[in-house]
């Protein structure tokens, strides 16, 4: 087994054909980014400046007088981690445009190579920006030719911004006059390119700064135009030496989306000169302001993502995210901030601007990812360096229970889960708080504070003990997902329901009927779960709430199927996203979808890292069923895979610290399941349940390679795996 490499991430290649409605772009690098639909032309962003926006070209061959729009010929999209390639292809020509964007400068380039056996000109359109992202702004651009280095230049009288778009290949350009007419500074202007019979490829190059520390944009744009190759190389390591979990299944397609969600996952990883390093929400088009969707800071996206991130064994960007996340937290209240701008390094962002703490939930939701980060990694010592914020965020969530209460309150002003409908209390966010609760005990007792450990156990218990009372209307015989501000209770939201089912609190019966309607036609799509069943008088197919299927309440209800012992179902409703990475941006899902049809909802982020993060997550808790606890050294896997996968392979698993991987090969027959572990670290506790078929029961389990059978139990397999060694293990079955 550990004879084969691992594949890496940076050869990965996704090809597709560009549609009517035309596929979103994106490419990002840590301090820049290009993105856009063809048919608006792309935007190009070293945030938090954008620099260019309605980027698109056009082709005129051999000084004909017919000049084609490139958007009309596109033809097709070539995306690797690194870089993405659109096809041109026009009468007797072709050209392929390749978008690159560097890792570490705040820079980018977009080249040209062409196929003609005429001479063919290149012409640039574009309109410059030099503009912070919403809601900051930059006053007084200016722009000028600098014909020493084939350079516009763009700058504002302060100096402190400064952008530049290169190309040594420009033949014309449009001058810029003082003159009375067209010296607007956001109207489109041209350059022409023109490559020669030598030199096939021309490129232009992008760059911007918003600090002294950045380095100057003239000086970052001609390094990255005279050595692209170095550049190139610098990105193909960054996914070349990505130590991620590897899952390896029969299916093709499967691989392929698991993996370019780890891509995606990665480019979420963001660099701001004001703000420092941490994920971004997802990329999409501006719409109407310079607010390119979710790329700025959330630090709830953050929370989804390190749930991902620990499941590919990624535990230092994990913790780099937590710090990321714990810097910003109110250090009056306790509270976890919601989303920061990218340009709130220059704005008063907690005062001047409603966005900052608006999210109760989000607090909750922090205590709980802590908790999974420490026990996964084993990495105590983290939670004893933060303990302070711990426990601040912990008293925050106290603050929300009312006197002589049990359950959180929504302050005033704020807002839960539900962002559409604001409510005074929330089924989910009670429920939050019986996690958070247990999550800030386990947590206390991990750290040796063991009065705080046990009085937060209490909490949790009482509170889950208050939860039915709350929220059960027992005249009517059903649950309720909230009350509004007036009392009223609020009902038909998917995600409280499913919730319950985490939390093991509704009885036989309940269960057994809620799954029975998230399964049927009023709840499942052949594309995931509507948020609101199409039988409820507030469904609304194409409302961003109220009727469209979400990745991510997908991949939360995929697991409430898994853990009620409904496998087969689960695992189904998790390949219906598969499809989702091919709707749109190649190898990227969108943030919502309709739930009358398979495209995105009106308001939906073609590139949503939470949506891919949930997929990721739900495959490895949920499909193959593992669990790392990083203390106790101890595996758990119980893989829950399609009937016609007779083999998995997982590489990559990080138990208890890198350099302590255990790789996983599961080949299963009509008569028995073997399980090949290598373990290349200490020795190793595994816990396995090959999941059998209904009435087949385990008659013989064999083990050999120095591994030892600790105990079997019904179908859990409890193995002691020595040091880096290789077992096997052969469950035969009835």
């Amino acid at each position: 087994m550990s004879a084969q490499t691992p594949r890496s991430l940076a050869d990965e290649r996704w090809t597709a054909s560009e549609t009517p409605t035309g596929r979103f772009v994106i490419v990002p690098g840590e301090r820049a980014f290009v993105a856009g639909y063809s048919a608006f032309g792309l935007e190009v962003w070293t945030s938090p400046l954008q620099l260019v926006r309605g980027y698109w070209v056009s082709f005129q061959v051999d000084s004909e007088a017919t000049v084609i729009d490139g958007r009309s010929v596109l033809r097709d999209i070539e995306s690797t981690p690194m870089a993405t390639t659109r096809v041109y292809v026009g009468p007797g020509f072709a050209v392929r445009e390749r978008i690159f964007t560097a890792v570490d400068p705040p820079a980018a380039t977009i080249s040209y190579r062409v196929e003609s056996s005429r001479p063919i000109a290149i012409i640039v359109h574009f309109t410059p920006s030099l503009n912070l992202m919403w809601p900051g702004a930059v006053g007084g651009q200016e722009i000028h030719w600098d014909s020493t280095h084939s350079a516009y230049v763009l700058d504002e009288p302060s100096h402190r911004f400064r952008g530049v778009i290169l190309s040594r290949q420009v033949v014309a350009h449009e001058q810029i006059q003082n003159d009375t007419r067209g010296t607007e500074f956001e109207r489109s202007l041209t350059f022409t390119l023109r490559p020669s019979p030598n030199d096939t490829t021309v490129s232009v190059t992008f760059a911007g700064t918003s600090t002294p520390e950045t380095g100057d944009a003239l000086g970052i744009a001609e390094s990255l135009a005279s050595r692209p190759e170095a550049y190139d190389q610098r990105a193909r390591e960054r996914y070349a030496d990505m130590h991620v979990i590897e899952i390896e299944t029969p299916d093709s397609a499967v691989n392929r989306a698991l993996r370019w969600a780890q891509v995606t996952l990665e480019q979420a990883w963001a660099c701001n000169p004001q703000l420092g390093c941490g994920l971004v929400a997802g990329y999409g088009p501006s719409r109407g302001a310079r607010r390119p969707q979710y790329a700025w800071f959330f630090a709830n996206d953050g929370l989804v993502a390190v749930d991902a991130l620990l499941r590919e064994g990624a535990h230092a960007r994990a913790r780099e995210e937590l710090e990321f996340i714990i810097r910003r937290q109110n250090a009056h209240t306790g509270m976890i901030w919601h989303e920061l701008s990218q340009s709130a390094g220059f704005l008063d962002w907690q005062r001047d601007y409603p966005y900052m703490f608006a999210h109760v939930d989000i607090t909750f939701d922090f205590l709980s990812r802590v908790r999974d980060y420490v026990v996964t990694t084993g990495d105590v010592a983290f939670a004893r360096e933060h303990w302070r914020s711990i426990q601040a965020a912990y008293d925050y969530c106290r603050s929300t229970i009312p006197p002589n209460g049990v359950l959180p309150v929504i302050p005033a002003g704020q807002q839960g889960r539900d962002e559409q409908d604001p409510q005074r209390d929330e089924l989910s966010l009670s429920l939050a708080w019986v996690e958070a609760a247990e999550s800030f005990a386990a947590l206390a007792g991990l750290t040796n504070h063991v009065a705080l450990a046990a009085s937060a156990q209490r909490a949790s218990a009482l509170a889950r003990d208050s939860i039915r009372p709350a929220y059960y209307d027992e005249r009517r015989g059903r649950w309720v997902s909230g009350h509004l501000r007036s009392g009223a209770p609020v009902e038909g939201l998917t995600g409280g329901l499913t919730a319950l089912l985490h939390h093991g609190l509704l009885n036989e019966r309940e269960q057994r009927a809620l799954l029975d309607s998230l399964a049927s036609p009023v709840y499942r799509t052949t594309w995931g779960i509507r948020s609101t069943p199409s039988n409820s008088p507030f469904y609304d197919p194409d409302s961003y709430a109220r009727g469209s299927v979400w990745a991510i309440g997908t991949a939360d209800a995929i697991m409430a199927f898994y853990q009620a012992g409904r496998g087969a179902l689960g695992t189904a409703l998790w390949r219906d996203l598969v499809p989702w990475f091919e709707l749109d941006a190649p190898g990227h899902m969108h943030e919502v979808l309709r739930g009358d049809a398979f495209v995105p909802e009106r308001e939906s982020v073609p590139d949503q890292s939470w949506s891919a993060s949930s997929f990721l997550t739900s495959a490895v808790r949920g499909v193959l069923g593992i669990e790392i606890d990083g203390n106790k050294r101890e595996l758990r896997f119980a893989p829950r895979l399609p009937v016609e996968w007779d083999r998995v392979r997982v590489r990559r698993l990080v138990v208890g610290g890198r350099g302590n991987d255990v790789g996983l090969v599961l080949r299963r027959s009509t008569s028995e399941v073997e399980l090949e572990i290598e373990n290349g670290g200490p020795a190793l506790t595994l816990i396995f349940q090959p999941s059998l078929p209904n009435e087949a029961r385990v008659t013989r389990v064999d083990v050999s390679g120095g591994a030892r059978l600790e105990r079997s139990v019904g179908d859990a397999i409890t193995i002691s795996c020595p040091p880096r060694m290789t077992s096997r293990v052969v469950v035969h079955r009835s």
